[in-house]
């Protein structure tokens, strides 16, 4: 493998355009170097964006198309398993556009990360929620600097992990949400480190994938993924109207948003990023089309906002 690992971000969106060039921006910046994003059911510009940036080099775009009950997430995510370029990636993480891997160690680029356990084949890295900062809704500005309120490390929730998996591993299909999928097998089992760059025992979760690390296993000490899952109560809403990629829809309810709207302490980690995130979406907003394109998502999701008021209330 080469020094600088070729990484590859798995991603499945709808709706969410407004927010799509600043996530891509942060992962080029901390060494992500592919992306490759399915859409479904667009009101906004998200696919004519992403087209745009496939057409710059930057992404790759896949309409998702869905059947009448088919999931969206489970739809991509078996299609991403054999995809090209998850092929000839190093390593692959699938996160959706409102999760930001946010790394603590080094230059916080993936590079670093790997370094703490070069002999994983899944690092695991803990959720750490947002919440809205006490704003009623964001400006048009970042995401990432604007919300810089959480969960304390000891959130019960925070022990759901998403992955970081090395290519060539004993999956079944690298792209699986949260984890691989493996089979349980004493000759070919991956190993799996947490966000501490301590290798996490087999025994301690049963030898099967899992969603949520061992408690004797929690760390953030080296990476942890910011999940901005509300933003502001204005863009809950929004998110209820769109819906889940999972046909789950009924979860995103007032307790989901009172358990997930976290503010109990200031984080402010992944700030170091911001002035090269800043940069890069400069540089490719230059470009007129993309330019065009990312105005009118924004125009587009104040549509949205104004339709989904009124689908909850506090």
């Amino acid at each position: 493998m080469a020094e600088t690992p070729r990484v590859i971000e798995v991603a499945f969106t709808k709706n969410e355009g407004r927010f799509l060039l600043e996530w891509i921006a942060y992962h080029r910046v901390i060494g992500v170097s592919d992306f490759l994003v399915y859409t479904n059911d667009c009101e906004d510009e998200s696919p004519a964006l992403l087209d745009r940036l496939q057409e710059m080099g930057v992404a790759i775009h896949v309409a998702n198309r869905l059947e009448p009950g088919e999931q969206a997430q489970n739809k991509a995510l078996y299609a991403a398993r054999d995809h090209p370029l998850v092929l000839a990636a190093d390593y692959v993480l699938q996160i959706d556009p409102d999760e930001f891997l946010c790394i603590k160690v080094g230059a916080g680029r993936i590079a670093d990360l790997i370094a703490t356990a070069p002999e994983a084949d899944i690092i695991a890295v803990q959720m750490r929620f947002f919440g809205d900062s006490g704003l009623p809704r964001l400006s048009d500005g970042l995401v990432i600097e604007q919300l810089t309120q959480a969960s304390r490390k000891s959130f019960l929730k925070n022990d759901i992990v998403k992955s970081l998996a090395r290519t060539g591993g004993p999956f079944s299909r690298i792209t699986s949400n949260h984890m691989p999928s493996f089979a349980r097998s004493r000759d070919h089992h991956p190993r799996i480190f947490n966000g501490g760059g301590v290798e996490v025992p087999e025994g301690t979760y049963g030898g099967e994938r899992f969603r949520n690390m061992p408690q004797a296993f929690r760390s953030m000490k080296n990476a942890q993924l910011n999940h901005y899952a509300v933003r502001t109560f204005a863009d809950y809403c929004a998110k209820k109207y769109r819906g889940t990629a999972a046909n789950n829809d009924k979860k995103l309810n007032r307790a989901y948003w009172h358990d997930r709207n976290r503010n109990e302490v200031h984080d402010a980690a992944i700030a170091p990023h911001i002035p090269a995130t800043k940069a890069q979406m400069a540089q490719w907003l230059a470009d007129p089309v993309l330019a065009y394109l990312n105005r009118r998502c924004f125009e587009a999701y104040e549509e949205i906002l104004k339709k989904s008021q009124g689908l909850l209330r506090l």
